[in-house]
C-alpha cells in the first residue's frame, strides 16, 4: 500500500518533509501552528553548525525538541490503546504514553536524513468546536502527491495533533490494530514488554 511506503518517509510531515511550505488557502490558528512549526524545523535542519554525521544525533534531537510539543501524546496513547486504555492504572497509562512516546520518536525522527526536497502545500482546514483536521498535500521529488491530514485537538487554548491521515488511513488506527493483534493474544503486560524489549513492529 503505497500510504505505508511513504509513511516513515513523511513522518507528520513535520520532522521530515520541512520543506517550503506553499500556501493555497486561508490559514486559521491550527494550520499557523503547523506551518510555524515546520519553519521552524527547517531552521535546524538547515543550520550549518548542525550538518555532518557527526552533528546526526544533536540535529536529531534539537529538531524533537521542536516539533514534539505541537503533538498530544497522551491522546494520541489513549486513542491507539482504544478499549484498553481504560483498563490501565494511571501508573500504567503515564508508562504506556511513554512507551508509545518513545515508538514514534525512535520510528521516524532518523528518516529526517533522506529530505530531498520535498514540498507540503497546504490545502484548507476544517474546524468543529474543539477539534480540527488541516488538509496538506505532499509533493515528492518525483511529483507524485499524496494527501495528508493533520487532526488536532483544542485543550484548554492548545492546539495539537492527535493523528495523521496518510491518504485515507490513520496512524493511530494503524497502530491500534496492532497493539489489538497482541492484546487478543497476550497480556497487557506482555505487550509493554513486547515494547520495551523493541519487539513492535512499527509503520512498514
Amino acid at each position: 500500500m503505497k500510504c505505508r511506503k511513504v509513511l516513515p518517509a513523511i513522518f507528520f510531515g513535520i520532522v521530515l518533509s520541512i520543506s517550503t511550505f506553499l500556501i493555497a488557502g486561508e490559514q486559521g490558528e491550527p494550520g499557523k501552528l503547523l506551518m510555524n512549526t515546520i519553519d521552524s524545523g527547517l531552521i535546524i535542519l538547515k543550520d550549518p553548525s548542525l550538518q555532518g554525521a557527526d552533528k546526526t544525533q544533536e540535529r536529531k534531537q534539537r529538531l524533537w525538541n521542536e516539533i514534539s510539543p505541537i503533538f498530544n501524546f497522551e491522546e494520541m496513547s489513549k486513542r491507539t490503546l482504544g478499549q484498553y486504555w481504560k483498563k490501565r492504572s494511571p501508573e500504567e497509562k503515564k508508562e504506556f504514553v511513554e512507551l508509545f512516546t518513545v515508538i514514534l520518536k525512535d520510528s521516524y525522527i532518523g528518516k529526517t536524513d533522506t529530505y530531498s526536497g520535498e514540498k507540503i502545500v497546504y490545502i484548507t482546514e476544517k474546524q468543529d468546536k474543539n477539534y480540527s483536521t488541516v488538509q496538506t498535500k505532499f509533493i515528492t521529488k518525483n511529483n507524485t502527491e499524496i494527501l495528508i491530514d493533520y487532526r488536532l485537538i483544542n485543550n484548554q487554548g492548545k492546539w495539537k495533533i492527535y493523528d495523521v491521515i496518510i491518504e485515507g488511513v490513520s496512524l493511530i488506527n494503524n497502530y491500534r490494530s496492532q497493539f489489538n493483534t497482541i492484546l487478543l493474544k497476550s497480556s497487557y503486560g506482555e505487550l509493554i514488554q513486547k515494547i520495551k524489549e523493541k519487539k513492535f513492529i512499527s509503520q512498514k
